[in-house]
């Protein structure tokens, strides 16, 4: 019996406890209120023998009624009393209505005290804490892995067919799919969010959508959404963050360096955001033959509203190879299958650190992994020892393994580590 079934278990008998006591409480004055109703009939009934008795014997005394008619009328005083005594008991069975009653509200006791109590907890109390699963994702303890993500991607499709204008729906769907390297779904997803309610952090969120797809390339449409915000908004943290970002993955180190001490202005001392922006600040300027820079004092850091800083990469978790393709299977595959490369953790979780997706046509595919390819900003290429390194070809696009998927893997490899990789897809997989 698991902690669930044994808090369930006590509550029900202790609401069975309560309502015994108060089925007890409520049977024993039921008895009480007929007892006193029984004894308060008899004592009317002698009361009045009495006084006709304390009549016959003035009577008697006055000389109005002799002995002989004395001994009559008690005699049939006393065959009255006695009379009355099966009428005493049929005015006590009057009151046995009642007993009907108090086991209907018995009954309702015994229904509405364990209802009451349990709705009642499930309003006021923490019935979550019934779930083991839903506790330990709401702590965070949960690993999303990518079959719940296909399965929170596949109900958010279903829900957004009947609720097309849910904005908020589409940015969560767009954010699944990219979660799941599915970058052209992503961007749909985030454009049918936009059309419904423009979003500079959104259209931030595209861009990063858009270098992802093109394999962390920003020329282009990434470049415009990112001056077009900027544009409009100069203090835009996420919109400086991700064209200092850019300008560094083009060794524009100069204009990177610019982005990020505008950002960096932006941010309270206090923030948990600094260190790692301090540390591409660093990069940067190592980069144009400059000295650190000194750390940020509470006193010139104005504080920004609403600013979420986002992964930030400086090269030093950067993972470069090459993935070919075995001449052995090549008639196996179609140009047109898809062609995942990732990282995840040598010791932990299988979910990817950084992921680039591309086509089979494209072998060799030269790659480049590191944080600004983050799934998920917690888990990043940066904050461990060694991966694995992986590449697969899907024939359905579908981000977790399946049947007639071909692949290759190498390592453990250290983050950062100068030596190019080279994976050469040869055999198929086992999903």
């Amino acid at each position: 019996m698991n902690n669930v079934q044994l808090f369930l278990l006590l509550a029900l008998l202790l609401s069975v406890v309560v309502t015994l006591v108060l089925a007890w409480a409520a049977r024993r004055a039921a008895k009480d209120a007929a007892s006193g109703y029984q004894r308060q009939h008899v004592m009317s009934h002698v009361s009045v023998y009495r006084e006709q008795l304390s009549e016959l014997d003035r009577e008697l005394a006055q000389g109005t009624l002799d002995q002989a008619g004395y001994d009559l009328s008690q005699q049939e005083l006393t065959q009255r009393l006695l009379e009355d005594a099966p009428a005493a008991t049929a005015a006590t069975a009057e009151t046995e209505p009642a007993v009907p009653r108090i086991k209907w509200l018995i009954t309702g006791m015994s229904l509405l005290v364990p209802i009451a109590a349990f709705t009642l907890y499930f309003y006021v109390g923490t019935p979550v804490a019934l779930d083991p699963a839903l506790v330990a994702q709401a702590n965070g303890e949960e690993e999303i892995t990518p079959q719940k993500l296909e399965t929170m991607a596949e109900q958010l499709s279903q829900r957004l067919e009947k609720e097309p204008e849910n904005a908020e729906a589409w940015v969560m769907l767009g954010r699944i799919q990219r979660a799941l390297a599915r970058y052209d779904q992503a961007d749909a997803a985030l454009q049918k969010a936009l059309a419904l309610e423009r979003n500079d952090d959104l259209m931030i969120e595209r861009a990063e959508v858009l270098a992802q797809k093109n394999n962390g390339v920003f020329k282009g449409e990434p470049w415009t959404i990112i001056n077009s915000v900027l544009k409009t908004d100069p203090q835009n943290g996420n919109a400086l963050l991700l064209a200092g970002s850019a300008a560094f993955s083009e060794e524009r180190f100069k204009e990177a360096l610019g982005y990020w001490e505008k950002v960096r202005g932006l941010l309270p001392a206090s923030s948990p955001d600094l260190p790692a922006l301090a540390e591409a600040i660093d990069k940067a300027r190592e980069r144009l033959g400059l000295p650190p820079q000194a750390p940020v004092n509470a006193g010139n850091a104005p504080a920004s509203a609403g600013m979420a800083a986002k992964p930030v990469s400086d090269g030093t978790e950067r993972i470069s190879g090459r993935v070919l393709l075995s001449p052995d299977i090549a008639s196996q595959v179609s140009g047109k299958d898809t062609v995942f490369i990732y990282a995840n953790a040598a010791d932990g979780p299988r979910m990817p650190l950084a992921i680039v997706r591309t086509t089979v046509d494209k072998l060799p595919y030269d790659f480049v992994l590191d944080d600004s390819l983050a799934m998920n900003p917690q888990m990043k290429l940066s904050q461990v020892k060694s991966v694995m390194v992986r590449a697969r070809i899907s024939k359905s696009g579908n981000a977790m393994p399946q049947a007639g998927d071909f692949g290759a893997s190498v390592g453990p490899v250290t983050p950062g580590s100068p030596d190019k990789l080279e994976l050469t897809i040869s055999k198929a997989l086992t999903p």
